[in-house]
């Protein structure tokens, strides 16, 4: 959940200028009272669209517990393609933020090329607000 809203933890894994929180309408959370009922964070960003991100425990993972995470996102712009390669791709580093790995934003475009090109080409064709 953290990782969603702070700031600084977002910096981590989705890009340091980029928020899912900050600077969109509107906002939604629910942080259940239950432990057992999913948390759920649903923004319209400018620059990523209606999205919706429902965290669910589970009985899994190294620490006795893990977290299922179910990512919806408008396809507004099309560019369906690119738009799930990029998720994929911020979601693998999100996964690697929670394990103690921020991405190395300084070696990111070398790595990621292909991911970049396509993130230059999905903004290019966002239609105006």
């Amino acid at each position: 959940w953290e990782a969603l809203v702070d700031p600084v933890l977002v910096e981590g894994w989705l890009h340091p200028s980029a928020r899912l929180v900050e600077g969109t309408t509107p906002v939604e959370f629910r942080e259940p009272d239950d432990p057992a009922a999913p948390a759920v964070l649903e923004v319209v960003s400018p620059a990523f669209g209606a999205v919706r991100v429902v965290l669910d425990r589970i009985p899994e993972g190294t620490r006795g517990e893990g977290t299922h995470v179910v990512l919806t996102v408008s396809d507004e712009w099309g560019r369906r393609s690119d738009r799930e390669a990029l998720w994929a791709l911020r979601l693998e580093q999100l996964a690697d933020l929670v394990r103690g790995h921020p991405v190395d934003w300084a070696g990111w475009p070398a790595l990621h090329h292909r991911e970049g090109e396509a993130a230059r080409s999905e903004a290019a064709h966002r239609a105006a607000r």
